[in-house]
């Protein structure tokens, strides 16, 4: 019975049943759309066609764009959500200076983003600071969460043997606040991906990307939505790719969800 039990709490026989459990729900909606590829596709007929694009270099050039373009846009925000943390993660009380403008950050409808950067930047770039917008303030949190739950009586000893705050933040602060660094960059990083699809979507970005892609398939298709979903799909596969790998990195820096 145990060992039943077990089995049944297993977390990889609960993927299992969620991945069963989605393909189910899918092909009921399929069903109840009338079998209709322009409403919603048949699951078969969408994996096939998957695989077709998984054998198509256009695939991997898209996947490759989006990649390049989230990178860009997650690199140049980090390092300037993590430089303004460190900066108020000393000086606690301008976190209330900046309070207000993560707050509008965290607020502002991506669509309206890209409407915004679409303009300022044009199509190809306007994912790339789309990117950075919305990952600017979860590395900063996480960056100023991080300095504030240093011990207090290691900032005492500190300031006690006499170090400057340069040198503070690099022997002793900064390694401590890491673990919440490293916890928020993992989270945005997974969510950059997604936003950069969406962007590239909206913006009917011309470069290489799943986002075009997806776009593409949309407009020029001769199979209803099939395509779409197969597109789509890749697009999940990829997150999920970088989802696993994500927590692999967790584990080795010994962090919890």
């Amino acid at each position: 019975m145990k060992k039943i039990r077990s089995i049944l709490l297993n977390k990889y026989f609960l993927s299992i049943v969620g991945i069963a459990l989605f393909f189910l729900i899918w092909v009921i909606v399929y069903l109840i759309a009338g079998k209709n590829n322009s409403i919603f596709p048949e699951p078969i007929e969408t994996f096939n066609e998957m695989f077709i694009y998984l054998g198509d270099s256009y695939t991997y050039k898209c996947i490759w764009g989006s990649f390049q373009r989230m990178l860009i846009g997650f690199s140049i925000s980090t390092i300037l959500a993590i430089i303004l943390g460190v900066v108020v993660g000393n000086y606690k009380r301008m976190k209330y200076v900046f309070n207000p403008t993560m707050v509008a950050l965290k607020a502002i409808p991506t669509a309206a983003l890209t409407f915004l950067f679409l303009v300022l930047a044009g199509l190809r770039n306007a994912p790339i600071y789309i990117v950075g917008v919305i990952v600017f303030p979860i590395v900063y949190e996480s960056t100023v969460s991080g300095y504030s739950q240093i011990d207090q009586y290691v900032l005492m000893s500190t300031r006690v043997d006499g170090a400057s705050s340069f040198i503070s933040n690099i022997k002793v602060k900064f390694p401590l606040a890491l673990p919440t660094i490293s916890l928020g960059l993992i989270s945005s990083f997974a969510l950059s991906f997604k936003i950069e699809i969406m962007a590239e979507v909206i913006s009917g970005s011309s470069s290489y990307g799943l986002g075009r892609a997806i776009q593409n398939a949309y407009i020029n298709s001769s199979n209803g939505m099939v395509p779409t979903f197969a597109y789509s799909l890749i697009a999940i596969i990829v997150m999920l790719l970088v989802t696993f790998l994500l927590d692999l990195l967790k584990k080795l820096l010994k962090l919890k969800k």
